[in-house]
């Protein structure tokens, strides 16, 4: 019988190198947008979570309370997913991620005209920074399939 012909597969044998060795550096706009959608997902959940059970329901039921912390916490959720798939280089990922930023652009003017601009600008400010870091070159580049052409 056969080096070849073995049923006992050979563990020493040189094989290729995993997809995860061969990886393209990741550009620091990658990273940075990474951290803010996982930061602002987290925050999100975290929140809702703690929100619903520190204070009182006032104007929702407690079915209405839970069914809310849900829809929060799946939004946040989705924000983290978001930011691991642009993380790996999902080129699919990004249109989501920038209409979740937008709205939360579009929500951060809300607490500016209600008299909250502290909290206004720090929905905003790593909102507009993820939205441009979406369409800067490197982020274009990595969420890409083809390599630079540069």
């Amino acid at each position: 019988m056969a080096p070849e012909d073995s049923v006992t597969p050979d563990f020493n044998a040189p094989r290729p190198p995993r997809r995860f060795t061969q990886a393209r550096p990741r550009p620091v706009s990658v990273w940075v947008l990474f951290l803010i959608l996982f930061i602002q997902g987290m925050a999100l959940a975290f929140n809702a979570v703690a929100s619903a059970l520190t204070s009182q329901a006032q104007v929702l039921d407690a079915a209405g309370a839970i069914a809310l912390v849900v829809l929060y916490v799946l939004f946040g959720l989705v924000l983290v997913l978001l930011g691991f798939r642009i993380f790996l280089g999902t080129q699919g990922a990004r249109t989501p991620a920038m209409v979740v930023e937008l709205l939360i652009v579009v929500l951060s003017f809300s607490f500016f005209s209600g008299g909250l601009p502290a909290v206004g600008v720090a929905f905003v400010l790593p909102a507009a920074v993820a939205l441009v870091l979406l369409f800067i070159r490197p982020t274009q580049v990595w969420l890409s399939e083809a390599d630079p052409q540069d």
